[in-house]
């Protein structure tokens, strides 16, 4: 096949840490599949020390006793009457 015009700029080269980049890329796919599948123990990242604390009492909800109780959940469409 011959080109109907030549490329105006010779192609580039790729960029020198290109393969060191791939192989990074392609070892942390083989280790995220291997810990997918089981095989692996996944990686553990270091925790930081952190001294224990006691843990905030979770908030509750008090229903407000004016508002209005929630109605029956509507259909789709039951609203609307869409005709095509």
């Amino acid at each position: 096949m011959t080109t109907i015009r030549p490329q105006p700029f010779p192609p580039a080269p790729p960029p020198a840490g290109a393969a060191r980049a791939d192989q990074a890329k392609l070892a942390a796919q083989k280790a995220f599949f291997e810990a997918a599948l089981g095989k692996a123990a996944a990686p553990s990242a270091p925790t930081p020390a952190v001294a224990p604390q006691a843990a905030p009492a979770p908030a509750q909800r008090i229903p407000d006793a004016g508002a209005e109780k929630p109605g029956k959940i509507l259909r789709p469409g039951s609203l609307l009457d869409i005709r095509v």
